[in-house]
């Protein structure tokens, strides 16, 4: 039996996780509604695990396979579920370094804290924050089969967006499975994309996939790192980007390895590629009408640095032709600038 209330999570000892576990299996549709809060908010913040989230994520892999959440009416919720499960098991392989235990003084130190309620006593200790967290992505790793195990039993569900995720959830194992590209070759865009996403992080061959009827699953399979070099998946990237408005209309349910907009992979991987830069500048202007001015650091201000000097001119033409961009209190707009040597300036751009 775990004692939650000797563990921490984001928001001090987790005395509260026991009562949302229990809620995942319940009628009260709102418990079920904060009980996923809980997981993303305080199990697994931001990526982060804390000492809760390993039993945390025990007791969520038994339940994904629980009949009492076999219903289609709990699909939402089993994809929800394995979508945690990969975020914990991408914290346990955030490290390759040893990660060395807590001392018997640091254990000592640790129980007292949170026995007096002082969780803000570990962090403020930097050896024992430090040895605490280690403590947490050890556990990650430690139960990353047992998620492998999870998300492949999640490939046999009867809902498309929950074979997705299991999907997903496998690659942020990195365990490689067998079958993957047969189950593609079976599935809808959405589903497809996931898996071939998925063959790409355990390093399968999608390059069949480069010529799917589906942009998406194209462009997914041109994502693929062993495709870095080849000029096929590059070409499908930059036709792609150039032809944004599409971009969003691709899937129904995005593939839960891109859980922000598709765009900003497609023009990372275009920016890390492409070695003439001059060739970006189609794609930059054709998404110069959609980026905002919270997109800086994703989308337009990666262009813009990424730009030769004729080109740059060109887009900082097309971008000065959108007033909403130009935002002087925004310091990511302002630090992309500077560090492209350009001033943060609607009308010097206009001149440019």
């Amino acid at each position: 039996m775990v004692d939650f209330g000797m563990l921490l999570h984001a928001y001090g000892p987790a005395t509260d996780t026991p009562g949302h576990l229990a809620a995942l299996t319940g009628g009260d549709a709102e418990a079920k509604r904060a009980a996923q809060q809980h997981l993303w908010g305080a199990i697994i913040h931001q990526g982060t695990p804390w000492l809760a989230t390993p039993p945390a994520a025990l007791a969520v892999a038994a339940l994904v396979g629980d009949p009492r959440l076999a219903g289609p009416s709990d699909a939402p919720l089993r994809a929800n579920l394995l979508d945690f499960l990969g975020a914990v098991a991408a914290a346990g392989r955030s490290t390759d370094r040893d990660i060395e235990d807590l001392t018997p003084e640091q254990e000592a130190e640790l129980r007292r804290a949170i026995e007096e309620d002082d969780d803000e006593a570990v962090y403020a200790d930097e050896d024992l924050g430090n040895a605490v967290y280690g403590r947490a992505v050890a556990g990650c790793r430690e139960i990353i089969p047992v998620i492998a195990a999870a998300a492949r039993a999640a490939l046999a569900d009867d809902d498309a967006a929950v074979r997705a995720s299991g999907a997903a959830t496998i690659g942020a194992c990195g365990i490689g499975t067998d079958g993957l590209a047969a189950l593609a070759a079976a599935a809808g865009p959405d589903e497809r994309a996931a898996i071939v996403l998925t063959m790409a992080e355990l390093g399968q061959d999608v390059r069949p996939f480069l010529t799917d009827p589906h942009p998406g699953v194209r462009a997914c399979a041109a994502l693929a790192p062993a495709l870095a070099d080849d000029e096929a998946a590059t070409a499908e990237i930059l036709a792609a980007l150039a032809d944004p408005a599409a971009i969003a209309t691709w899937f129904g349910r995005r593939p839960p390895q891109l859980p922000r907009h598709v765009r900003f992979p497609l023009i990372a991987a275009a920016v890390d590629r492409v070695a003439d830069r001059a060739r970006l500048l189609p794609a930059a202007l054709a998404l110069a009408p959609i980026v905002s001015v919270y997109t800086v650091r994703d989308d337009w201000g990666v262009l813009l640095q990424a730009l030769p000097h004729e080109q740059r001119r060109v887009y900082l033409h097309a971008l000065a032709e959108h007033e909403e961009l130009w935002d002087p209190t925004n310091g990511s707009a302002g630090l992309m600038f500077e560090q492209a040597g350009l001033p943060y300036d609607r009308a010097a751009s206009q001149s440019a």
